[in-house]
């Protein structure tokens, strides 16, 4: 892969002379107020920097580590390691996923009863297309890492700094939430509904718990002992490695996503305090929310190219596996299996929590863009200077382009978006129901 490449938003002319102006000569002219203030934020130095940035990512860092696709600089020990790592997962995964498939579509004998199960297999290659595009784009992950660190270093004051560790609080709640229902529906699915199921009756007469993922092992006969047992705790141990793929990257995605937000709140509120400045101060002043601004669309900017394809595969996967978590819980609901039904309640729960949650945090950095340009409406720039009154009009124009996440350039993630998801899935559920009738 090549550099990554800067994402610079479209230029303005007047854009580039509020960026090319020196503040120093206007600064000296300013009020003793004015002046105390810019002091006051230019010895802010933010301490907490680190300790802020690893508050932010370390849910995702702590599960995305043992997977070996936490981004790291690219050197040559940690990119064989990677390659290493990667290869070994990726491997173990594909020994769950590859016979489970071949036996749900050329030996199961009544594939409705087990329609359901498809969930899972799309659960798992979505784990596998977010996996793959997580090590393509981990410099640009790493890119957006980086610069959290930056701006947290370089934070100017501590309200800018509440600011986005109040957005960082948001985007924890929302993984811990994520996680609490993925794991509750996860475990039981995995370790106690194998347990409760009929038992399998073998050659012998003995009798035999179902693998948690019923499978067809070309190359071996898993019936026998201790063959069984083997794949029995490897498909949980690997199913468990699946489910932290998912919740790790989901983690990450809203980790980023989230700061963009706080980027976006931050200029806002740079934007609506400079009434507070002296007249003769405000283009600098200016200048600052311009080149901070900048930095916001930027950041946007890289997660879009990073992740786009994970927000793509992330809402046509849910889609359908909503619907058939739906089959499921029907088919169960019919046949009085009360466990399983309440399982699958969980897991369906916890899938559109994740779609939620995701085009919250798209609608939410589309509105916090859009925003700035009402904020610099509404502030009396009728009362500024004529110069600054053209920079203002900048600023409102740039922002009719607000900043916006979407699937692979196909749509907006947004909350109209979360509701074509749920009648999507309803729909594809009537389908499902009139087929197995």
């Amino acid at each position: 892969m090549g550099a990554v490449q800067e994402h610079r938003p479209q230029s303005y002319p007047v854009v580039q002379k509020i960026l090319s102006y020196s503040p120093e000569k206007e600064r000296t002219v300013s009020s003793t107020d004015t002046t105390m203030k810019i002091e006051d934020t230019a010895n802010y130095h933010n301490v907490h920097y680190k300790s802020d940035t690893e508050f932010v990512v370390h849910i995702a860092k702590t599960l995305l580590t043992p997977i070996g696709i936490w981004p790291r600089d690219d050197s040559i020990l940690n990119s064989v390691k990677l390659y290493m790592h990667t290869g070994a997962i990726f491997s173990l995964m594909c020994f769950l996923l590859v016979p489970h498939v071949i036996y749900t579509y050329f030996d199961c004998e009544n594939l409705t009863r087990y329609m359901k199960v498809i969930a899972a297999q799309v659960f798992s290659l979505l784990a596998i297309i977010k996996f793959w595009t997580i090590i393509v784009h981990r410099r640009e992950i790493r890119l957006c890492l980086t610069e959290m660190e930056v701006q947290y270093r370089d934070v100017e004051s501590e309200e800018d700094r509440l600011v986005m560790t109040n957005c960082a609080k948001i985007g924890r709640f929302f993984t811990k939430l994520y996680l609490g229902l993925s794991y509750g529906g996860a475990l039981p699915y995995h370790i106690i509904l194998p347990l409760m199921s009929e038992r399998i009756v073998k050659e012998d007469n003995s009798t035999q718990i179902p693998l948690p993922y019923l499978s067809d092992y070309v190359f071996f006969v898993v019936e026998d002992s201790p063959v069984y047992e083997i794949v029995y705790v490897s498909q949980i141990f690997i199913s468990s490695i699946i489910l932290s793929t998912n919740c790790g990257i989901y983690s990450l995605i809203a980790s980023i996503t989230m700061h963009c937000c706080g980027l976006f709140e931050v200029t806002n509120r740079r934007l609506d305090t400079i009434v507070k400045q002296d007249k003769r101060g405000l283009h600098g002043h200016l200048v600052d929310v311009v080149r901070y601004h900048l930095k916001a669309i930027e950041y946007c900017a890289t997660i879009e190219q990073a992740l786009s394809t994970v927000f793509l595969s992330e809402m046509i996967g849910c889609t359908i596996i909503l619907c058939f978590l739906e089959f499921g819980i029907i088919m169960d609901w019919e046949d009085h299996q009360t466990l399983s039904t309440m399982t699958y309640v969980v897991l369906m729960t916890s899938i559109y929590v994740n779609v939620f949650i995701i085009c919250f945090i798209g609608d939410r950095i589309k509105q916090q863009s859009e925003r700035i340009g009402e904020t610099s409406y509404f502030l009396p720039w009728y009362s500024f200077p004529e110069d600054v009154v053209k920079d203002m009009r900048t600023i409102m124009l740039r922002t009719n382009q607000p900043s916006n996440l979407t699937g692979a350039k196909l749509f907006d993630l947004s909350l109209q978006a979360f509701c074509d998801v749920f009648k999507t899935s309803a729909s594809y559920l009537n389908f499902l129901q009139a087929m197995s009738t």
